[in-house]
Parts: structure tokens; C-alpha cells; sequence
């Protein structure tokens, strides 16, 4: 199982109404009508590893008082992440919460995996979810509570499986994400098929309050836990805005789970309105929008060490789009690349820094960087610069074809004019004209 650093804010189980009894799963995916400044960045189904849950309630009519256990993952529970030492039976452990949302957690020293087992309740006293964390059983598997520590009126509702521990919304059903990452906005949107007990389940990864949504009742609120660093993408000087905004309901036989990040509540809650039925064709239809991603908002506008970027060079073919951003500040030189596909999820192909010497921009070609050689799931793009006096680009193949690649805009980091093109094969060769009609096939790799 994967490690990852946990931050338990605060949980919430809750009952949500669904839409007046099951209703047979639909298999027609929810798109939005006006996705507003945001384009759509992938479509999967999510591989999110998942961690076994445990939902009590009262009766099978919603209701306030609910219980849930876990188990999760964390490499550090030294901080108590607004918590206070507890004492139970068997275990140091660690309790927090705000307001009627509780949580009691502790980590399984014998295990290899940096596992937990996280106990969480909302409506219940801190003695009644004390008294339940003393009943956990220690089955890493099927994590479960003794009947005779459960609070007074609470029985079993579900048991099962889902994603916890991350501010994405998957579920482990279909996925998909709209981004700005210039504006640091992002929305994903899972749905997964299930009954109002799923639900329960699922609304344990959301710490909120009751809300009607889109004609049911659903949640509003945060994500129950938010694990690791978010990356510059979602940066922001307004805290609230890094914040996951969360909202859950049912919705003909699906639970859907939009999280939000760099947005407000008004434009999250916009979103959902906007959300709408359709067919595979427009389903379809939209896979294509994710080729047509406007590669200038597919980057923050700095890196991680606030040096601008701006974007260099992108293509795309049938499959996939590829875009890569580059910098230039007080001689360092700083790069990302990204590749999208119409199947996949969206590949952050890697970057770095790296000293700017003023020779590379009198080298006629340099190749920057060989997708081949990342094992990104595209074809062999291949992506590099042209040196100051360099007027076109060619590549060549032994078949006899050839053909000019585009250059990018002038005045790019360090002068030079970007080019990236999907090459047909391993063997090619590159050729530039000069301004002065000299041609050279002088070609140096970096870094």
C-alpha cells in the first residue's frame, strides 16, 4: 500500500435523502452545460487505491447521529493535527473535531504500511465515540466496532470500500477533471453506482452539513481528510481558496462527489447546477475538448521558486496533446511539460533547472527533451529549441519524407524558438536553416 502523510481536519457521517428510493444505476455521465473559465483535463476511471470503511446509523431513515471506522495511511502521527492525547483501553491515541463532527484516531504500530484506524462520528459525545474506539476490532481488512460499544440506537449500515485520504473526488468510478491552472482552479467530478448505504459510505469522506442539491438531499461542506502537499498548481495567497470544497449526493441510482479547489462556493455550487445528463456521443465529444486545451492555461503562471513561465512550444496528434513551459530568471532555467489524452489521465511529464549558458542560443538545434525516454504514454514526441540565427526547421526520415516543424515565438527564454512534433521513428534526422541560407544538421542535447 502506498505511504501517504494524513491530515485529519475533521469528519462527518451523514445520511443522505436520496431522490424518493433506488432507482436503477444510469449509466449516462453528468457533464457540465457552462463549465465557466475551466476546460476539461481527462475522463477515467479511477484506479484510486482503496481503504476499507464501516457506516453505523440509526435506523434506515436519515438521521443526525452517525458513526464510521477506518482505516487509513499516514508515515506521521507524532502531530496531533488539532487533536488532544486520549487514552483507550488498548491505545495512545488522539482525538479532534469542531462542533458535532469527532474523530478519534490511532496508528497500528505492528503494521508495515504506516496504517491507522480512525474512528468518526458526528452528533455523538466524546464519551460515546471513546467507548466505540474501544470497540474497534483489530482487522486491518474489515475494520468494525463491537455491538455492545456502539452508541445507543446505532446499528450497521454498510460495509465496504472507497478512496480516503485525498482532495480529488474519486470514488473509483468514472472520473473527470476541469482545470484552470492558470487561475489555480481545478473541479473533479466521480461517479460511482451505488445504494443509499454507498452513500452513507461515501459521505465519509466529506466533513459537512445537510444541503439540498440538485433536487435531493446531499452534502456541502470539506474533505474529511486531505492528505500530502498540494503542488504550486493550486497555490494561493487566499488560504480558503487551497481549502477542498466539497459537495455528495444521489442522484438516479449514482453518488456523485465534486471537490473543488482555487474557487468560491458560489462558482462551485454554479458548477453543480450546471451539471447535465448525456450520451456516449457527447461523451465522446468531450474527449475531444481535452485535446483542445489552451496550453497557455495549463501551467501556473510561476514555478515553486516564483520565476515566470510562459509556454514554449505544444502539438498534439489523434491520441494526445502535449504542451511544455519554460523560464528564464537571473541564469537559471526552469521548464515543465504536460501530456493530455483523450483515455488517460493527464501525465505531469517532469521538469527541473538547470544553469542557462549563452552557447545554447548559438547552437543551431538542441533536443531538450525525448518523451520516448520518460515512458510517457504518448508517442515519440520529441521537443527542442532552435538557436538565434536560425530561420527553419527540418526533420528527415530514411523513407525520403521530411518535413518543417513549427517554431515557437521569438524572444523565448534565453532568445532561442522552441519546436516539439511527434516524430514517425526512432531514426530521424534534424536540419536548420540559417538566416544567412547555410544549412547544418549540428545538433547537442541538454542537460
Amino acid at each position: 500500500m502506498r505511504s501517504i502523510r494524513v491530515l485529519l481536519a475533521a469528519a462527518l457521517i451523514v445520511l443522505g435523502a436520496g431522490c424518493g428510493g433506488d432507482v436503477a444505476a444510469s449509466a449516462a455521465l453528468l457533464l457540465p452545460e457552462q463549465p465557466g473559465d475551466l476546460h476539461l483535463e481527462q475522463i477515467v476511471t479511477s484506479d484510486a487505491e482503496q481503504n476499507p470503511i464501516t457506516a453505523y446509523a440509526e435506523g434506515d431513515a436519515p438521521g443526525d447521529r452517525t458513526l464510521a471506522v477506518l482505516v487509513t495511511e499516514s508515515e506521521d502521527w507524532d502531530q496531533p493535527y488539532v487533536g488532544k492525547p486520549v487514552k483507550l483501553d488498548k491505545h495512545e491515541a488522539t482525538m479532534g473535531g469542531s462542533g458535532r463532527h469527532r474523530w478519534i484516531t490511532w496508528p497500528v504500530k505492528t503494521s508495515q504500511d504506516f496504517e491507522s484506524f480512525a474512528v468518526l462520528g458526528h452528533g455523538l459525545s466524546d464519551a460515546e465515540l471513546t467507548r466505540a474506539a474501544n470497540g474497534v476490532a483489530d482487522d486491518l481488512r474489515q475494520p468494525r466496532i463491537d455491538a455492545a460499544h456502539l452508541p445507543q440506537g446505532l446499528g450497521l449500515v454498510k460495509t465496504g470500500s472507497l478512496p480516503i485520504g485525498n482532495w480529488r473526488a474519486e470514488l473509483g468510478g468514472t472520473e473527470q477533471v476541469w482545470t484552470n491552472r492558470q487561475a489555480r482552479a481545478r473541479v473533479s467530478v466521480s461517479q460511482l453506482p451505488g445504494d443509499a448505504g454507498m452513500e452513507i459510505l461515501a459521505g465519509a469522506t466529506v466533513r459537512g452539513e445537510l444541503r439540498e442539491i440538485r433536487g435531493t438531499t446531499g452534502l456541502a461542506g470539506g474533505d474529511l481528510l486531505s492528505s500530502g502537499s498540494l503542488s504550486m498548481d493550486w497555490v494561493h495567497q487566499d488560504r480558503a481558496l487551497m481549502t477542498p470544497k466539497v459537495r455528495l449526493w444521489r442522484e438516479n441510482g449514482v453518488i456523485v462527489k465534486v471537490s473543488a479547489l482555487g474557487l468560491a462556493d458560489h462558482v462551485v455550487d454554479a458548477f453543480v447546477r450546471g451539471l447535465r445528463p448525456v450520451g456516449p456521443e457527447a461523451v465522446e465529444r468531450a474527449r475531444g475538448q481535452i485535446l483542445e486545451y489552451p496550453p497557455d492555461l495549463l501551467f501556473p503562471p510561476v514555478d515553486d521558486e516564483n520565476r515566470p513561465l510562459r509556454v514554449v512550444t505544444h502539438g498534439r496528434n489523434v491520441e494526445r496533446a502535449w504542451a511544455m513551459s519554460a523560464g528564464l530568471q537571473k541564469g537559471t532555467f526552469t521548464s515543465a511539460l504536460r501530456v493530455l489524452s483523450r483515455g488517460a489521465e493527464i501525465v505531469d511529464g517532469g521538469g527541473g533547472t538547470f544553469d542557462w549558458k549563452p552557447e545554447y542560443g548559438r547552437v543551431p538545434l538542441t533536443i531538450m527533451r525525448d518523451v520516448l525516454e520518460l515512458d510517457l504514454p504518448s508517442d515519440n514526441v520529441l521537443i527542442g529549441f532552435a538557436g538565434t540565427g536560425v530561420r527553419k526547421v527540418r526533420i528527415s526520415y530514411s523513407d525520403g519524407t521530411s518535413a518543417e516543424l513549427p517554431l515557437g515565438p521569438a524572444g523565448g527564454p534565453g532568445g532561442v524558438r522552441w519546436f516539439s512534433t511527434e516524430v514517425k521513428s526512432r531514426s530521424f534526422k534534424l536540419s536548420a536553416e540559417m538566416k544567412d541560407g547555410e544549412v547544418t544538421d549540428t545538433v547537442r542535447r541538454i542537460p
